[in-house]
């Protein structure tokens, strides 16, 4: 269960860092407050930074085999989705966060992050059996 736990503590520390890359792109786009009209624009665009993200904390914690891959690409998704569940419910714009698009690109962006790493690297920590 340790391991388990570790993996629920990195996946917060990736949602608190997502959702930094998203305010600070918010922040660069000229609207420091819920803007419903850039919303969608503001989502696309925390997308791949998110991807990265999850990428690194699977090269972090040397994400090595497709289980563990898919565990930490769902719990780290799920973590996500609690987090925007709370500001959505926080700032009462249920309707307007989840209906744009944007928002289910960046939770794919986190869940694909962890399996993108074990599929460029699992070559690197397997070891190979040449048969004659």
């Amino acid at each position: 269960m340790k391991k388990m736990e570790r993996d629920v503590f990195i996946g917060w520390i990736v949602v608190v860092l997502v959702l930094l890359v998203h305010f600070l792109i918010t922040i660069s786009l000229g609207n420091s407050y819920f803007a419903e009209s850039s919303l969608n624009r503001m989502l696309w665009l925390s997308s791949f930074p998110a991807f990265l993200i999850a990428f690194g904390a699977a090269f972090f914690q040397k994400t090595n085999t497709v289980f563990l891959a898919v565990r930490r690409g769902l719990l780290w998704t799920i973590e996500l989705m609690v987090a925007f569940t709370v500001l959505a419910w926080v700032f009462r714009s249920f309707e307007g966060l989840y209906a744009n698009a944007g928002l289910y690109w960046l939770f794919g962006a986190v869940l694909i992050g962890p399996i993108f790493y074990m599929m460029a690297f699992r070559r690197q920590h397997t070891k190979r059996i040449r048969t004659p």
